[in-house]
């Protein structure tokens, strides 16, 4: 994808930072956000990436352009505890910055898994055409946020004939931010913290993403597009329990990993890829593999030298600094 004008909001994040810098090489790149840290906005601008100001909540896109020919629009805004303050940012942020640019070739909106209604059975992949409800107990104004948008973003894009895809995100990983769920896990084993899972015992299931294959993906989400928007899982090949990958984290580091029941643990649901595959092909990095590659990125010594904890981003502490 070359010689392209591409807005992204959300690049200041985990999951599509390495998005924006890959596409900058080639394309003209920008990024609306609050950047709450001013180093990231050092970072982008220093590989060519144009910034601007831009807050979810505010009336107006001054100072932003209106000739993109693509955009994805990653960034969430979660409004706790206030749930109706959460869906009218969320749809109206979405819904003004559609029509602003409504001239472009294809337009990305970036959901989440927590849409779903919780299913049946802890290890049911879910597909696209599942209930949706939100479930989110670590954020209840997350999922409200997030289907409140994609009603919007359905309404604009038949409205305005812009061609949009809805991907719904499942956990992702990678080297930038706070490295994702995987990432924060292997903070807490490291520091000898528990993991915790489900009062009642049971496991949690996901289907771990590699911000590599997310970077991959996205010029093709803007391929598949239509006006009557292209709703997609965006998740990892390999349906995977929290028990299963924590353990071989902790092999890894050559560490102890403890389970515990209770009330903080952060449920997550496994992805049916069949759809995405029959859009958009299918993922290039193993969940091992990606992992790895993605923990050595934070930690360096993880798996040869002296392993120091450090401070911890983590989910809870960073949300809302996009």
């Amino acid at each position: 994808m070359t010689d392209r004008k591409i807005l992204f909001t959300g690049a200041t994040g985990q999951a599509f930072r390495p998005a924006a810098e890959a596409l900058a090489q080639d394309n003209e790149v920008w990024c609306a956000a609050r950047f709450s840290d001013p180093a990231v906005r050092r970072h982008l601008e220093s590989l060519g990436i144009r910034t601007v100001p831009w807050a979810m909540g505010a009336d107006d896109t001054d100072g932003l352009p209106s000739d993109f020919t693509h955009v994805v629009h990653a960034a969430p805004y979660r409004g706790q505890p206030d749930s109706d303050t959460a869906a009218q940012v969320n749809a109206v942020a979405a819904g003004m910055l559609m029509h602003h640019c409504r001239t472009a070739e294809a337009f990305v909106f970036v959901s989440a898994f927590a849409v779903y209604k919780q299913p049946p059975t802890v290890d049911h992949l879910i597909v696209e055409s599942d209930p949706l409800g939100g479930h989110a107990p670590y954020a209840p104004t997350y999922p409200i946020g997030k289907l409140a948008a994609e009603a919007a973003v359905r309404a604009f894009a038949r409205v305005l004939g812009l061609r949009t895809t809805i991907a719904r995100l499942n956990v992702c990983y990678g080297p930038s931010g706070w490295g994702g769920v995987p990432i924060e896990f292997f903070g807490r084993i490291l520091a000898g913290e528990p993991i915790w899972l489900p009062e009642d015992g049971s496991d949690i299931w996901s289907s771990p993403i590699s911000t590599d294959d997310v970077t991959m993906f996205l010029p093709r989400l803007w391929d598949v597009a239509s006006t009557r928007p292209t709703i997609v899982n965006l998740a990892g090949d390999d349906a995977l329990s929290l028990r299963e990958y924590c353990t071989v984290l902790a092999r890894w580091a050559e560490l102890k990993v403890d389970f515990v029941p209770g009330a903080g643990s952060r449920q997550s649901f496994a992805s049916d890829n069949t759809r995405r595959r029959s859009l958009i092909g299918d993922c290039r990095v193993g969940w091992e593999e990606g992992m790895r590659r993605a923990i050595e990125a934070h930690y360096p010594d993880a798996f040869g030298g002296t392993l120091t904890p450090t401070p911890r981003k983590t989910a809870t502490n960073i949300w809302g600094q996009h």
